[in-house]
């Protein structure tokens, strides 16, 4: 496989490209940072008292390649693509502080989420939840970092191109396996214990342990997903940058900008897939003041509405209620009214036979008195 020497360094990018990425990162840059922030805040804080664990240890570790992310790498792809759609000259210190930024946190975000695959087998082997074990999480971290370190040196050498066309492959071919191995032995082993338990009368912890497990299991489902659908694409546009011989130029600089942004997303969506979806990290982030009054504040525009349509409803019934017992009133007197007239009737025809009888009584006592 041969690689292009001109991959239009020479060509100025599209107003429409530098524009879109600008745009793009800008909006990533009030996601990741923000909500990663969080994460970091909830983990150190642990207002909850639940966190401490060897698991959000590494999400703490996740979260904080994400956020440098979201707060350096972001902005300065922001920077660099304005200043290209105004046709201004990028000084090689900052082109070299963006890649290398991008490359190092990128590293550290993939091989975070292989750690935390691998955390997730070992708690679901033990069947336990692992508390603070520091020396072994520091020391995870730091190899973490610094292998995430030595393997961004390798953009010096070769530039930033063949580093993508590494960085990609290597994070398709060798970390998706990992991922996805690491999946079904926990699948498996989640599979083991359910029949475990429903051979052997398990406890009410172990239950909630292993519904616990289960829930993080589906969020690495999630993880893998996500990092396959981002990454693949990404792979595929380097392969055509560094391959094609043909392409034009305009092809190049949007393939150069979209895989970039795709890695970008990735990390955007991990806090979503993770932490978001935890139970602890929600009641932590609950007891923030302003996310307090943000909650306060939708739940009033949620019920509002419910207690309109609830009064709209009520009034309906009780005017439905009236006119029901008004018509059963006119019923009322109407039967009345026909009762009272049939009385008065039949003691119309009842008179004459009273008189007819009251006439002959008196013929009779007349006839008696002449007799």
């Amino acid at each position: 496989m041969s690689f292009q020497s001109n991959l239009c360094q020479d060509h100025w990018s599209p107003f429409a490209t530098s524009v879109t990425t600008a745009i793009v990162a800008g909006i990533l840059t009030l996601v990741t940072a923000p909500g990663n922030s969080l994460i970091c805040w909830a983990v150190v804080k642990n207002p909850t008292g639940n966190l401490k664990t060897s698991f959000n240890y590494l999400v703490l570790n996740l979260a904080i390649a994400d956020l440098i992310i979201g707060a350096v790498t972001d902005p300065l792809f922001v920077g660099y693509h304005v200043i290209e759609a105004l046709r201004n000259e990028v000084s090689l210190k900052i082109l070299w502080v963006l890649h290398v930024s991008y490359f190092l946190t990128s590293t550290a975000s993939v091989l975070s989420i292989v750690a935390l695959a691998v955390n997730r087998y070992q708690a679901v082997k033990t069947d336990r939840i692992q508390r603070c074990k520091l020396s072994s999480i520091a020391a995870t971290s730091v190899l973490l970092w610094v292998f995430s370190v030595g393997f961004t040196l390798l953009y010096f050498a070769v530039g930033f191109y063949k580093m993508a066309f590494i960085f990609t492959n290597a994070s398709l071919v060798i970390v998706t396996a990992v991922l996805i191995f690491i999946y079904f032995r926990v699948y498996y082993s989640l599979k083991w214990h359910r029949k475990t338990s429903a051979q052997i009368r398990s406890s009410r912890q172990q239950e909630i342990q292993t519904k616990r497990n289960e829930k993080v299991t589906n969020s690495l489902l999630l993880i893998i997903i996500s990092f396959v659908l981002c990454v693949l694409p990404s792979c595929v546009m380097v392969y055509v940058i560094n391959v094609c011989r043909n392409c034009n130029c305009v092809l190049v600089h949007w393939f150069r900008d979209l895989q970039c942004l795709l890695l970008l997303v990735n990390a955007a969506l991990n806090q979503f897939l993770y932490a978001w979806r935890m139970r602890s990290f929600q009641r932590a982030f609950k007891t923030i003041t302003a996310v307090q009054w943000f909650a306060k504040k939708a739940a009033r525009a949620k019920i509002g509405p419910v207690r309109t349509i609830a009064l709209q409803t009520a009034y309906a019934a009780s005017r439905k209620r009236r006119r029901s017992s008004s018509v059963f009133l006119v019923h009322v007197r109407s039967a009345s009214a026909i009762s009272t007239e049939d009385q008065f009737l039949s003691g119309i025809t009842a008179t004459p036979a009273v008189f007819g009888h009251c006439q002959t009584n008196t013929v009779q006592l007349h006839d008696n008195c002449m007799n």
